[in-house]
């Protein structure tokens, strides 16, 4: 079933109540039409929320993510701690030694000398 029927639906309700003249009902009706339009809409923003996730190819790579396109050309580097709760992409901000993520505060040490080590704040 898609909205537009059940939009529809709700018109012919509508026509009805204001037939047999129900105030109570139509705006019931009204209450009613109201969150079905505010559903489709939250159905638009959670589709194109799950379309931009589809969009990236992520690789995790000296514990960071790398956002990777059909060239292999890497984008980042991505706070995995963001990426593997919440898959959302929030870039590292790079100092010296470290990255550090702004949102959760994560933290991957930069050292040449060892592996990256992974730092929850």
């Amino acid at each position: 079933m898609n909205i537009k029927t059940v939009l529809d639906n709700v018109n012919a309700i509508k026509e009805i109540a204001d037939s047999i003249q129900n105030i109570e009902l139509k705006s019931i009706i009204v209450d009613l039409k109201e969150q079905v339009l505010e559903l489709k809409e939250e159905n638009l923003n959670l589709k194109e929320k799950l379309s931009k996730q589809e969009d990236f190819n992520m690789i995790f790579e000296d514990n960071k993510y790398w956002n990777t396109n059909e060239n292999n050309v890497k984008d980042g580097p991505y706070c995995p701690a963001c990426w593997d709760n919440n898959k959302k992409t929030i870039r590292f901000n790079e100092a010296k030694m470290s990255f550090h993520c702004p949102v959760c505060k994560n933290t991957v040490s930069k050292n040449l000398d060892r592996p990256n080590v992974a730092i929850s704040i």
